[in-house]
């Protein structure tokens, strides 16, 4: 089965393959990739979301690392083993998510992975992955594009799980980091307010 770009929570797998993806070199792990002086050199996925607020989008309660300014982190560890663990991570991309996914081989050949384009305001492009391991467990990979910045939201919650509740958290999560994204200045759209955690 297919599950290595699948990055488990409060890892940097992800990001990491993403780097891979773009041809560039790969950061030591937990580090996280290069960007240019401007924007800022160190992007950190959570300074475009309402921490507080993710507890209420999967109704459990978190510990949030944001890390620092030198080293940032967007992980979000539950207080009660067997919640959904989130983590949200970023890469530079210069192709689009189709071109992306196409990296990862043929999706579809698993009947267990679920790719669904989704509409997200102030994004290049968005889609969301589902899929569910020979164990039952559930694991959800958002992406949002803005420009050549592709963030990216992992969910990963044992069974039994809420699909539906993980789904609608991962899109919420992909509002608002599209709307930090398109001011980040990778993208060529001006700035404007997002959607906020939880509106949705």
């Amino acid at each position: 089965m297919r599950r290595a770009w699948l990055a488990p929570a409060g890892a940097a797998v992800l990001a990491l393959g993403l780097g891979g993806c773009a041809g560039g070199d790969e950061p030591p792990l937990g580090q996280p990739p290069d960007l240019p002086d401007a924007p800022p050199a160190l992007w950190n996925p959570c300074d475009g979301l309402d921490v507080p607020g993710v507890d209420r989008l999967f109704d459990t309660a978190y510990t949030a690392a944001v890390g620092t300014p030198a080293a940032p982190r967007c992980t979000f560890t539950p207080d009660d083993e067997g919640d959904p663990a989130v983590d949200v991570n970023y890469q530079l991309f210069p192709g689009t998510l189709d071109d992306l996914f196409d990296s990862f081989g043929d999706l579809a050949e698993d009947a267990q992975t679920e790719v669904e384009p989704v509409d997200v305001p102030r994004a290049d492009d968005a889609s969301i992955v589902t899929d569910v391991d020979d164990e039952g467990d559930l694991a959800i990979t958002g992406f949002v594009q803005n420009g050549d910045l592709v963030q990216v939201v992992n969910v990963t919650d044992a069974k039994p799980f809420d699909r539906e509740t993980v789904r609608r958290g991962v899109l919420a999560l992909l509002k608002d980091l599209a709307a930090h994204g398109a001011d980040s200045g990778l993208s060529g759209e001006s700035s404007g307010d997002g959607d906020g955690v939880g509106s949705d």
